[in-house]
């Protein structure tokens, strides 16, 4: 993933890279205040199945221990 600012405005980036499914070059314009994308993909493409896989291998994060329930 490639990440340049645009050269027509001062407050947007372009952000390159292969789509997640076809692997085709893909092109978004966002504003150059936010965070980079976790996927790119093109509007067409089906990205479900690859969220779903990543959903399945994702490990939830640990709670704090004032946030759990224990039992006696």
């Amino acid at each position: 993933m490639k990440r340049t600012r645009a050269s027509w405005s001062n407050f947007t980036d372009v952000i390159e890279g292969p789509c997640v499914v076809c692997g085709v070059q893909v092109q978004y314009v966002i504003p150059n205040d936010r965070p980079d994308p976790a996927l790119l993909y093109h509007p067409t493409c089906d990205v479900m199945p690859i969220l779903r896989e990543r959903l399945k291998s994702a490990t939830p994060p640990a709670m704090a221990a004032d946030q759990t329930i224990r039992f006696r």
